[in-house]
């Protein structure tokens, strides 16, 4: 395949100063010979939103791609998202095939440059923080890229072996894509930012990541539905990554969205608000056919705005619905929003209890096989309270003070939890808190 250099086309590393134009001559080039790959070499090179059309991009070893710390260089792209609105975005392609971002290089997106640093958005839980807790709260922000490596309607996207670091949102978004690889990628963001994802799969059909290690404030792994309810991500399987967030490390499902098809396995969470979560709104959302195992499982609860409070899983049908989003809640109800979930092979240290909380029974047919639980002392569990977080809807799901327990189950049915073995804590032995539930099968649990 052919192959172009930026330098070829005016773009100086170094510049202090964006070099967008010539890029971009690069990538329209590209796209007129049928999609050739445009080379970023040895340097840095500071650029504004760039349209890949059917190029590709390699980045060699040294050559850093940084986004322009300037709001007006994103122009509006042409897609009304969701919840973000106009879409701003550094790399974006629109109805692409064939294409690959690949290399050693660096894309920074620069992300601080569109926060204050130095102001924490402080919640109020009825207490004044510590200075540490302030510095683990998000930061604000006036205007910033929402969504900066952003494809929509594409088809056999490859992103393979480059380093992502400093989003100031969505890092990666796919949006009704088909076939997309995420293999061996590094994304490096900041734990303080909110909404820096790092990589959300949106009504996405034939997903596979692996190998990547993230880090990021919000989800290291999103699949919804949030660009259109109608349409489910399903076929998604992702293994092989190490994984750690201020929020949720890995999340199915979303409001409204249908998430079907999905296996997840040999992953670490570490050190996450929460390690996984399944989530939808009761009556029109769904989440079926999921299997997770051979999973390392790790919380520590942030001071913050975060979503989540610790559990290392979280599975969680309630009511919760945005009005500020442009699409209109749709029209359906399921009678079940959770169903076929496998869980094989877990060890699990967390700041809280495993919480699965739904609602007229509409979580059934979850099943655990091999789990190890060992709940940990928490700094921050008394921000939020002793409780499931159910955010963003406005029901409660508390825990009982005394005695701890390792696991609530709150209005579900057909639950399974076989070959199990729970930690004391602090020498007590950890209980299971259950409210308004339907049958639960615990076989073969014993305390460790």
């Amino acid at each position: 395949m052919k192959r172009f250099s930026i330098t070829d086309f005016g773009a100086e590393p170094n510049m202090g100063r964006p070099v967008t134009t010539s890029i971009q001559a690069a990538l329209d080039e590209a796209t007129s010979q049928g999609g050739a790959t445009v080379v970023i070499p040895f340097g840095e090179f500071i650029t504004g939103s760039l349209n890949l059309g059917r190029a590709s991009l390699h980045l060699e070893k040294g050559a850093v791609l940084k986004g322009s710390p300037y709001i007006e260089d994103y122009p509006f792209n042409g897609y009304h998202h969701n919840e973000m609105g106009e879409t701003l975005s550094l790399l974006y392609v629109f109805d692409g095939a064939d294409i690959t971002i690949s290399g050693e290089g660096t894309i920074d997106l620069n992300g601080e440059a569109f926060y204050n640093m130095q102001e924490a958005s402080v919640p109020k839980c009825g207490f004044e923080m510590t200075e540490k807790q302030k510095a683990e709260c998000t930061r604000t922000y006036k205007k910033r890229p929402n969504q900066p490596l952003f494809f929509l309607r594409c088809q056999r996207v490859k992103i393979k072996d480059i380093h992502i670091m400093n989003a100031p949102c969505w890092t990666m978004s796919f949006v009704e894509c088909q076939d997309v690889s995420v293999l061996d990628v590094v994304i490096d963001n900041s734990d303080i930012l909110p909404n820096n994802d790092g990589m959300h799969f949106c009504s996405c059909r034939n997903v596979f990541v692996r190998g990547c290690r993230i880090t990021s404030g919000d989800d290291c792994i999103a699949l919804s539905a949030i660009t259109d309810w109608k349409k489910p991500c399903e076929d998604v399987v992702i293994s092989d990554c190490i994984l750690q967030s201020s929020s949720k490390a890995i999340v199915i499902g979303y409001m409204h969205s249908i998430v079907r098809n999905v296996v997840i396995s040999n992953c670490i969470i570490r050190e996450s608000h929460r390690a996984l979560c399944i989530m939808t709104s009761s009556e029109t959302g769904l989440v079926e056919n999921v299997l997770v195992s051979n999973m390392r499982l790790d919380t520590r609860i942030r001071a913050g705005n975060w979503w989540g409070n610790g559990e290392p899983v979280a599975i969680i049908a309630t009511a919760h619905h945005n009005e500020n989003y442009a699409h209109e809640r749709p029209n359906r109800r399921y009678p079940v929003n959770v169903r076929n979930i496998r869980f094989h092979n877990l060890i699990c240290t967390g700041e809280n209890a495993i919480g699965i909380v739904g609602e007229n029974r509409n979580i059934r047919n979850v099943g655990f096989d091999g789990l190890q639980m060992m709940r940990k002392p928490s700094e921050n569990l008394m921000v939020k309270g002793n409780l499931i977080d159910l955010s963003p809807g406005v029901q409660k799901a508390v825990l009982p003070d005394h005695p701890l327990c390792w696991l609530h189950l709150q209005d579900v049915e057909d639950i399974s939890f076989r070959n199990v073995s729970v930690s004391p804590y602090k020498g007590e032995l950890l209980t299971v808190s259950e409210v308004d539930c339907g049958a639960i099968d615990m076989e073969r649990v014993h305390d460790s």
